[in-house]
Protein backbone atom coordinates (compact mmCIF):
# COMPACT_ATOMS: atom_id res chain seq x y z
CA UNK A 1 0.00 0.00 0.00
CA UNK A 2 1.46 3.55 -1.14
CA UNK A 3 1.85 5.93 1.12
CA UNK A 4 0.26 9.08 1.21
CA UNK A 5 2.95 11.55 1.71
CA UNK A 6 3.56 14.32 -1.12
CA UNK A 7 7.07 12.94 -1.26
CA UNK A 8 6.38 9.14 -2.13
CA UNK A 9 7.30 8.13 -6.05
CA UNK A 10 4.55 6.42 -7.51
CA UNK A 11 5.31 2.64 -8.18
CA UNK A 12 2.99 2.60 -11.00
CA UNK A 13 3.22 4.64 -14.37
CA UNK A 14 -0.62 4.88 -14.39
CA UNK A 15 -3.90 4.04 -13.21
CA UNK A 16 -7.01 3.49 -15.37
CA UNK A 17 -10.47 4.40 -13.28
CA UNK A 18 -13.01 3.12 -15.64
CA UNK A 19 -16.91 1.21 -15.11
CA UNK A 20 -17.60 -2.25 -15.75
CA UNK A 21 -18.63 -1.26 -19.50
CA UNK A 22 -15.51 -0.09 -20.44
CA UNK A 23 -13.69 -2.23 -18.15
CA UNK A 24 -13.77 -5.05 -20.80
CA UNK A 25 -13.51 -3.81 -23.89
CA UNK A 26 -11.78 -0.55 -24.78
CA UNK A 27 -10.15 -0.64 -21.43
CA UNK A 28 -8.34 -3.93 -21.35
CA UNK A 29 -7.23 -2.92 -25.22
CA UNK A 30 -5.30 0.46 -23.66
CA UNK A 31 -4.18 -1.51 -20.46
CA UNK A 32 -2.22 -3.90 -23.27
CA UNK A 33 -1.44 -1.27 -25.39
CA UNK A 34 0.39 0.87 -22.34
CA UNK A 35 2.00 -2.50 -20.91
CA UNK A 36 3.41 -3.34 -24.90
CA UNK A 37 4.80 0.27 -24.39
CA UNK A 38 6.55 -0.68 -21.37
CA UNK A 39 4.50 1.80 -19.39
CA UNK A 40 3.85 -0.22 -15.82
CA UNK A 41 -0.42 0.46 -15.49
CA UNK A 42 -3.00 -0.82 -12.73
CA UNK A 43 -7.00 -0.89 -12.44
CA UNK A 44 -9.38 -2.31 -10.24
CA UNK A 45 -11.48 -5.44 -11.33
CA UNK A 46 -15.15 -6.13 -10.82
CA UNK A 47 -14.23 -8.12 -7.44
CA UNK A 48 -12.93 -5.12 -5.43
CA UNK A 49 -16.04 -2.66 -6.95
CA UNK A 50 -18.25 -5.13 -5.43
CA UNK A 51 -16.81 -5.36 -2.21
CA UNK A 52 -18.31 -1.49 -1.47
CA UNK A 53 -21.25 -2.14 0.24
CA UNK A 54 -21.79 2.03 0.28
CA UNK A 55 -20.04 4.88 -1.07
CA UNK A 56 -18.89 5.50 2.45
CA UNK A 57 -17.63 2.40 3.59
CA UNK A 58 -14.08 1.45 5.02
CA UNK A 59 -12.88 -0.44 2.16
CA UNK A 60 -13.88 2.51 -0.27
CA UNK A 61 -12.58 5.30 2.19
CA UNK A 62 -8.86 3.42 1.62
CA UNK A 63 -8.51 4.69 -2.15
CA UNK A 64 -7.09 8.02 -0.42
CA UNK A 65 -4.25 5.70 -0.10
CA UNK A 66 -3.95 3.49 -3.07
CA UNK A 67 -3.70 5.54 -5.77
CA UNK A 68 -0.44 4.89 -6.56
CA UNK A 69 1.05 6.14 -10.04
CA UNK A 70 1.93 9.55 -12.09
CA UNK A 71 -1.17 9.56 -14.21
CA UNK A 72 -4.55 8.63 -13.86
CA UNK A 73 -6.65 7.85 -17.22
CA UNK A 74 -10.67 8.85 -16.19
CA UNK A 75 -12.79 6.69 -18.93
CA UNK A 76 -16.02 8.81 -17.91
CA UNK A 77 -19.19 6.62 -19.48
CA UNK A 78 -22.92 6.52 -18.44
CA UNK A 79 -21.90 3.37 -16.10
CA UNK A 80 -19.45 5.42 -14.23
CA UNK A 81 -21.43 8.23 -13.39
CA UNK A 82 -24.11 5.24 -12.13
CA UNK A 83 -21.37 4.09 -9.77
CA UNK A 84 -21.10 5.64 -6.36
CA UNK A 85 -17.73 3.35 -6.08
CA UNK A 86 -16.63 5.41 -9.11
CA UNK A 87 -17.60 8.78 -8.32
CA UNK A 88 -15.89 8.07 -4.44
CA UNK A 89 -12.65 7.33 -6.50
CA UNK A 90 -13.12 10.48 -8.89
CA UNK A 91 -13.19 12.64 -5.69
CA UNK A 92 -9.87 11.06 -4.41
CA UNK A 93 -8.35 11.39 -7.74
CA UNK A 94 -9.14 15.08 -7.96
CA UNK A 95 -7.91 15.64 -5.05
CA UNK A 96 -4.59 14.19 -5.65
CA UNK A 97 -4.49 16.49 -8.54
CA UNK A 98 -5.47 19.52 -7.10
CA UNK A 99 -1.70 18.45 -4.40
CA UNK A 100 0.42 17.76 -7.07
CA UNK A 101 0.50 14.29 -7.17
CA UNK A 102 -1.14 13.22 -9.63
CA UNK A 103 -2.04 13.89 -13.22
CA UNK A 104 -5.27 13.19 -15.18
CA UNK A 105 -7.04 12.71 -18.75
CA UNK A 106 -10.12 12.42 -18.51
CA UNK A 107 -11.87 10.54 -21.62
CA UNK A 108 -15.15 10.81 -22.01
CA UNK A 109 -16.42 7.48 -23.57
CA UNK A 110 -19.96 7.75 -25.29
CA UNK A 111 -21.35 10.59 -23.43
CA UNK A 112 -21.06 14.39 -23.87
CA UNK A 113 -18.82 16.17 -21.25
CA UNK A 114 -21.31 19.40 -21.23
CA UNK A 115 -23.80 16.62 -19.99
CA UNK A 116 -21.78 15.21 -17.49
CA UNK A 117 -20.67 18.56 -16.61
CA UNK A 118 -24.82 19.53 -15.83
CA UNK A 119 -25.81 16.07 -15.31
CA UNK A 120 -28.04 16.31 -18.34
CA UNK A 121 -28.74 14.26 -21.30
CA UNK A 122 -27.81 10.83 -21.57
CA UNK A 123 -26.62 10.76 -17.80
CA UNK A 124 -29.53 12.46 -16.14
CA UNK A 125 -31.82 9.70 -15.04
CA UNK A 126 -28.43 7.10 -14.20
CA UNK A 127 -27.19 9.77 -11.77
CA UNK A 128 -30.45 10.92 -10.44
CA UNK A 129 -31.07 7.79 -9.09
CA UNK A 130 -28.06 7.46 -7.65
CA UNK A 131 -28.03 11.03 -5.75
CA UNK A 132 -31.50 9.36 -4.48
CA UNK A 133 -29.65 6.86 -3.06
CA UNK A 134 -26.84 8.78 -1.48
CA UNK A 135 -28.35 12.19 -1.05
CA UNK A 136 -25.21 13.00 1.58
CA UNK A 137 -22.83 12.78 -1.23
CA UNK A 138 -25.08 13.74 -3.93
CA UNK A 139 -23.70 17.65 -4.06
CA UNK A 140 -19.85 16.83 -3.44
CA UNK A 141 -20.05 14.08 -6.97
CA UNK A 142 -21.59 16.75 -8.69
CA UNK A 143 -18.90 19.43 -7.64
CA UNK A 144 -16.04 16.46 -9.21
CA UNK A 145 -18.11 15.91 -12.43
CA UNK A 146 -17.50 19.92 -12.92
CA UNK A 147 -14.47 19.66 -12.19
CA UNK A 148 -13.53 16.67 -14.66
CA UNK A 149 -15.06 18.22 -17.36
CA UNK A 150 -13.18 21.41 -17.55
CA UNK A 151 -9.88 19.43 -17.65
CA UNK A 152 -9.12 19.70 -21.30
CA UNK A 153 -12.22 17.08 -21.78
CA UNK A 154 -11.61 14.28 -24.86
CA UNK A 155 -14.79 12.66 -26.67
CA UNK A 156 -14.57 9.61 -27.83
CA UNK A 157 -17.75 6.90 -28.81
CA UNK A 158 -15.96 4.34 -30.75
CA UNK A 159 -12.53 2.29 -31.04
CA UNK A 160 -10.70 3.30 -34.22
CA UNK A 161 -7.60 4.36 -32.97
CA UNK A 162 -8.57 5.70 -29.50
CA UNK A 163 -6.57 2.98 -27.76
CA UNK A 164 -3.18 4.61 -29.84
CA UNK A 165 -4.37 8.14 -30.05
CA UNK A 166 -4.45 7.78 -25.65
CA UNK A 167 -1.17 5.67 -25.55
CA UNK A 168 0.46 8.54 -27.42
CA UNK A 169 -0.93 11.12 -24.87
CA UNK A 170 0.02 9.51 -21.63
CA UNK A 171 3.57 9.36 -22.88
CA UNK A 172 3.59 13.00 -23.47
CA UNK A 173 2.31 13.30 -19.98
CA UNK A 174 4.35 10.72 -18.17
CA UNK A 175 7.46 12.97 -20.01
CA UNK A 176 5.95 15.85 -18.70
CA UNK A 177 5.45 14.29 -15.02
CA UNK A 178 9.34 13.32 -15.14
CA UNK A 179 10.70 16.39 -15.47
CA UNK A 180 12.58 18.24 -12.41
CA UNK A 181 11.43 21.55 -13.33
CA UNK A 182 7.67 20.49 -12.85
CA UNK A 183 8.22 18.18 -9.67
CA UNK A 184 4.43 18.65 -8.55
CA UNK A 185 3.28 17.36 -12.08
CA UNK A 186 0.29 19.54 -12.29
CA UNK A 187 -1.56 19.20 -15.82
CA UNK A 188 0.72 20.82 -18.87
CA UNK A 189 -0.38 23.88 -20.11
CA UNK A 190 1.01 25.16 -23.64
CA UNK A 191 3.72 28.34 -21.79
CA UNK A 192 6.13 27.27 -20.47
CA UNK A 193 6.24 28.09 -16.94
CA UNK A 194 9.98 26.95 -16.05
CA UNK A 195 11.37 28.83 -13.52
CA UNK A 196 7.86 30.74 -11.92
CA UNK A 197 7.36 28.36 -9.34
CA UNK A 198 3.41 28.07 -8.47
CA UNK A 199 2.28 29.34 -11.58
CA UNK A 200 1.60 25.77 -12.48
CA UNK A 201 -0.77 25.62 -10.02
CA UNK A 202 -2.70 28.89 -10.30
CA UNK A 203 -2.57 28.25 -14.34
CA UNK A 204 -4.85 25.52 -13.42
CA UNK A 205 -6.85 27.10 -10.96
CA UNK A 206 -7.53 30.01 -13.43
CA UNK A 207 -8.23 27.60 -16.35
CA UNK A 208 -11.45 26.33 -14.09
CA UNK A 209 -12.74 29.58 -13.76
CA UNK A 210 -12.13 30.49 -17.41
CA UNK A 211 -14.09 27.26 -18.38
CA UNK A 212 -13.24 27.62 -22.47
CA UNK A 213 -15.88 25.15 -22.71
CA UNK A 214 -18.99 27.35 -21.26
CA UNK A 215 -21.44 28.41 -24.06
CA UNK A 216 -22.07 31.41 -21.89
CA UNK A 217 -22.18 35.15 -24.03
CA UNK A 218 -19.44 36.45 -22.49
CA UNK A 219 -17.49 35.46 -19.45
CA UNK A 220 -16.02 37.73 -16.33
CA UNK A 221 -13.07 36.73 -14.72
CA UNK A 222 -11.15 38.97 -11.92
CA UNK A 223 -7.56 38.39 -10.62
CA UNK A 224 -6.98 39.93 -7.09
CA UNK A 225 -4.40 40.44 -4.61
CA UNK A 226 -1.99 42.32 -3.51
CA UNK A 227 0.87 44.37 -5.24
CA UNK A 228 3.96 42.05 -6.40
CA UNK A 229 2.16 38.47 -5.58
CA UNK A 230 2.02 37.86 -9.26
CA UNK A 231 -1.47 39.05 -10.69
CA UNK A 232 0.20 39.99 -13.56
CA UNK A 233 2.46 37.40 -14.34
CA UNK A 234 -0.82 34.93 -13.82
CA UNK A 235 -3.01 36.79 -16.30
CA UNK A 236 -0.10 37.21 -18.73
CA UNK A 237 0.93 33.68 -19.27
CA UNK A 238 -3.25 32.95 -19.32
CA UNK A 239 -3.48 35.26 -21.82
CA UNK A 240 -0.14 33.83 -24.20
CA UNK A 241 -1.64 30.43 -23.49
CA UNK A 242 -5.06 31.09 -24.84
CA UNK A 243 -5.18 33.49 -27.11
CA UNK A 244 -4.87 31.14 -29.92
CA UNK A 245 -8.45 30.09 -28.93
CA UNK A 246 -9.87 33.44 -30.08
CA UNK A 247 -10.47 35.66 -32.88
CA UNK A 248 -9.10 38.62 -31.55
CA UNK A 249 -6.82 38.98 -28.36
CA UNK A 250 -6.26 42.15 -26.45
CA UNK A 251 -4.08 42.24 -23.45
CA UNK A 252 -4.29 46.16 -21.87
CA UNK A 253 -1.12 46.94 -19.39
CA UNK A 254 -3.34 50.02 -17.19
CA UNK A 255 -6.34 50.77 -17.01
CA UNK A 256 -5.78 54.10 -16.79
CA UNK A 257 -4.43 53.82 -20.60
CA UNK A 258 -8.13 53.41 -21.72
CA UNK A 259 -9.68 56.58 -22.64
CA UNK A 260 -12.74 57.90 -24.38
CA UNK A 261 -12.62 58.22 -27.82
CA UNK A 262 -12.82 61.90 -29.35
CA UNK A 263 -15.56 62.72 -31.88
CA UNK A 264 -13.06 63.75 -34.28
CA UNK A 265 -10.71 61.33 -33.78
CA UNK A 266 -10.31 59.22 -37.02
CA UNK A 267 -12.09 55.52 -37.03
CA UNK A 268 -9.22 53.78 -36.94
CA UNK A 269 -10.14 49.90 -37.87
CA UNK A 270 -7.65 47.23 -36.92
CA UNK A 271 -8.20 43.97 -40.16
CA UNK A 272 -6.07 41.06 -41.11
CA UNK A 273 -2.29 40.83 -39.69
CA UNK A 274 -2.56 44.59 -37.87
CA UNK A 275 -4.80 43.53 -35.20
CA UNK A 276 -2.52 40.15 -34.46
CA UNK A 277 0.40 42.06 -34.29
CA UNK A 278 -1.19 45.31 -31.97
CA UNK A 279 -3.24 42.76 -30.25
CA UNK A 280 -0.24 40.34 -28.94
CA UNK A 281 1.84 43.67 -27.76
CA UNK A 282 1.36 45.65 -24.72
CA UNK A 283 -0.89 48.20 -25.41
CA UNK A 284 -0.49 51.90 -23.88
CA UNK A 285 -3.36 54.97 -24.37
CA UNK A 286 -5.60 52.95 -26.11
CA UNK A 287 -9.15 54.46 -26.71
CA UNK A 288 -12.20 52.61 -26.49
CA UNK A 289 -13.21 53.18 -29.58
CA UNK A 290 -9.57 51.35 -31.03
CA UNK A 291 -10.61 48.22 -28.94
CA UNK A 292 -14.24 47.87 -29.99
CA UNK A 293 -13.33 48.09 -33.39
CA UNK A 294 -11.03 45.27 -32.72
CA UNK A 295 -13.04 42.96 -30.68
CA UNK A 296 -16.19 43.84 -33.48
CA UNK A 297 -18.43 41.07 -31.54
CA UNK A 298 -16.34 38.48 -32.44
CA UNK A 299 -14.87 35.59 -29.65
CA UNK A 300 -12.00 37.44 -28.07
CA UNK A 301 -9.93 37.51 -24.98
CA UNK A 302 -9.30 40.95 -23.47
CA UNK A 303 -7.42 41.00 -20.74
CA UNK A 304 -7.07 44.53 -18.79
CA UNK A 305 -4.44 45.01 -15.60
CA UNK A 306 -4.40 47.31 -12.85
CA UNK A 307 -7.83 48.43 -12.92
CA UNK A 308 -8.46 51.00 -9.57
CA UNK A 309 -11.59 52.96 -10.25
CA UNK A 310 -15.30 52.81 -10.68
CA UNK A 311 -14.71 55.04 -13.55
CA UNK A 312 -12.84 52.59 -15.19
CA UNK A 313 -15.21 49.78 -15.20
CA UNK A 314 -17.76 52.12 -16.75
CA UNK A 315 -15.56 52.26 -19.93
CA UNK A 316 -14.67 48.43 -19.73
CA UNK A 317 -18.69 47.90 -19.40
CA UNK A 318 -19.04 49.57 -22.60
CA UNK A 319 -16.63 47.58 -24.25
CA UNK A 320 -17.61 44.20 -23.52
CA UNK A 321 -20.78 44.73 -24.74
CA UNK A 322 -19.10 44.81 -27.89
CA UNK A 323 -17.44 41.10 -27.26
CA UNK A 324 -19.19 38.25 -29.01
CA UNK A 325 -20.37 35.17 -27.68
CA UNK A 326 -18.07 32.79 -25.87
CA UNK A 327 -15.42 35.51 -25.04
CA UNK A 328 -13.69 36.14 -21.65
CA UNK A 329 -12.52 39.67 -20.27
CA UNK A 330 -10.02 39.41 -17.16
CA UNK A 331 -9.86 42.30 -14.52
CA UNK A 332 -6.60 42.69 -12.68
CA UNK A 333 -7.33 44.71 -9.24
CA UNK A 334 -5.94 44.99 -6.13
CA UNK A 335 -9.01 45.72 -4.52
CA UNK A 336 -11.45 42.63 -4.76
CA UNK A 337 -14.67 45.44 -3.77
CA UNK A 338 -14.39 46.26 -7.40
CA UNK A 339 -14.80 42.91 -8.99
CA UNK A 340 -18.00 42.63 -6.45
CA UNK A 341 -19.34 45.90 -7.43
CA UNK A 342 -18.91 45.26 -10.57
CA UNK A 343 -21.07 41.69 -10.18
CA UNK A 344 -17.84 39.66 -11.33
CA UNK A 345 -18.96 36.16 -10.35
CA UNK A 346 -15.29 34.49 -11.29
CA UNK A 347 -13.09 35.56 -9.07
CA UNK A 348 -9.45 34.43 -8.08
CA UNK A 349 -7.78 35.66 -5.65
CA UNK A 350 -4.13 34.77 -5.90
CA UNK A 351 -2.25 34.53 -2.17
CA UNK A 352 1.44 34.35 -1.65
CA UNK A 353 3.46 31.13 -2.61
CA UNK A 354 3.86 28.57 -0.46
CA UNK A 355 6.86 27.92 1.86
CA UNK A 356 8.49 25.67 -0.75
CA UNK A 357 8.00 27.45 -4.17
CA UNK A 358 8.88 30.61 -2.41
CA UNK A 359 12.40 29.46 -1.28
CA UNK A 360 12.78 27.68 -4.80
CA UNK A 361 11.33 30.86 -7.00
CA UNK A 362 13.76 32.68 -4.09
CA UNK A 363 17.53 30.49 -4.89
CA UNK A 364 16.85 30.35 -8.42
CA UNK A 365 16.80 34.56 -8.88
CA UNK A 366 19.78 34.52 -5.94
CA UNK A 367 22.14 31.23 -6.76
CA UNK A 368 20.57 30.00 -10.39
CA UNK A 369 19.93 26.94 -8.97
CA UNK A 370 16.16 25.66 -7.20
CA UNK A 371 18.04 24.89 -3.64
CA UNK A 372 20.29 27.22 -1.91
CA UNK A 373 23.77 26.00 -1.25
CA UNK A 374 24.37 24.63 2.27
CA UNK A 375 26.00 27.51 3.90
CA UNK A 376 23.30 29.96 2.70
CA UNK A 377 20.55 28.09 3.68
CA UNK A 378 19.56 29.89 7.12
CA UNK A 379 20.27 32.91 5.43
CA UNK A 380 17.84 32.17 2.42
CA UNK A 381 15.28 31.07 4.85
CA UNK A 382 15.31 34.70 6.36
CA UNK A 383 15.23 36.04 3.28
CA UNK A 384 11.69 34.37 2.25
CA UNK A 385 10.67 35.56 5.38
CA UNK A 386 11.76 39.18 4.84
CA UNK A 387 9.87 39.16 1.08
CA UNK A 388 6.45 37.77 2.91
CA UNK A 389 6.36 35.22 0.16
CA UNK A 390 6.03 37.55 -2.42
CA UNK A 391 7.30 36.51 -5.77
CA UNK A 392 8.04 39.78 -7.41
CA UNK A 393 9.73 40.77 -3.92
CA UNK A 394 11.65 37.62 -3.60
CA UNK A 395 13.04 37.55 -7.28
CA UNK A 396 14.44 41.41 -6.41
CA UNK A 397 16.00 40.33 -3.25
CA UNK A 398 17.30 37.52 -4.45
CA UNK A 399 18.92 39.25 -7.75
CA UNK A 400 20.02 42.20 -5.15
CA UNK A 401 21.78 39.71 -3.01
CA UNK A 402 23.38 37.24 -5.65
CA UNK A 403 26.95 37.44 -5.58
CA UNK A 404 27.20 38.61 -2.25
CA UNK A 405 29.41 36.41 0.45
CA UNK A 406 27.74 35.62 3.74
CA UNK A 407 28.88 38.57 5.46
CA UNK A 408 27.45 40.70 2.77
CA UNK A 409 23.86 38.76 2.83
CA UNK A 410 23.96 39.06 6.96
CA UNK A 411 24.40 42.92 6.57
CA UNK A 412 21.79 43.34 4.25
CA UNK A 413 19.12 41.02 5.84
CA UNK A 414 19.92 42.92 8.74
CA UNK A 415 18.75 46.22 7.61
CA UNK A 416 16.01 44.93 5.83
CA UNK A 417 14.47 42.94 8.98
CA UNK A 418 11.14 44.80 9.83
CA UNK A 419 7.85 45.85 8.45
CA UNK A 420 7.09 44.17 5.30
CA UNK A 421 5.75 47.77 3.22
CA UNK A 422 9.08 49.56 4.80
CA UNK A 423 11.24 46.31 3.86
CA UNK A 424 9.90 45.92 0.09
CA UNK A 425 10.11 49.62 -0.40
CA UNK A 426 13.51 49.82 0.59
CA UNK A 427 14.38 46.42 -1.52
CA UNK A 428 12.80 48.67 -4.64
CA UNK A 429 14.84 51.51 -4.02
CA UNK A 430 17.84 49.54 -3.90
CA UNK A 431 17.69 47.51 -6.74
CA UNK A 432 15.84 50.06 -9.46
CA UNK A 433 17.96 52.97 -10.11
CA UNK A 434 16.24 53.85 -13.52
CA UNK A 435 13.42 56.11 -14.02
CA UNK A 436 11.07 53.77 -15.79
CA UNK A 437 10.75 51.27 -12.93
CA UNK A 438 7.49 49.18 -14.43
CA UNK A 439 9.18 48.00 -17.13
CA UNK A 440 12.19 46.65 -15.24
CA UNK A 441 9.74 45.00 -12.96
CA UNK A 442 7.99 43.46 -15.84
CA UNK A 443 11.61 42.05 -16.84
CA UNK A 444 11.70 40.53 -13.73
CA UNK A 445 8.29 38.94 -13.96
CA UNK A 446 9.16 37.72 -16.86
CA UNK A 447 12.27 36.40 -17.66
Amino acid sequence: MASSSSSATPEFDVYLSCAEDTRKGMVSHLYRSLSQRGITTYTRDDKLEKRASSPDSEFSDQWKYTIDAKVSVVVVSKSYLASAWCLNELQTILNFLDIGRLLVLPIFYGVDPSNVKNQTGEVEEPFRKLGEKYPEKDQAWRMSLIDVSNLFPRIWSGEAELVEAITKRVEVLLRYSDKSSNPRGTYPLTTKVNGLFGMDRQMLALYKLLDLNSNEEVRLIGICGPGGVGKTTLAKLAYEDMSKHFHAHVFVDNAKNIYQQDPDESQETFTSGKIQRWSQKRTRDVSTGVIKSTVGHRKVLLVIDSVDSMEQLKDIADIVGWCGSRSRVILVTQDKNLLDNFDVKHVYEVNSLRYDEALQLFSQSAFKETNPPTSFESLSLRAVQIASFLPLTLKILGSFLQGKDEEGWEKELQKLEGGQEKTIAEIRKKCFTRVNEEDQILSFILP
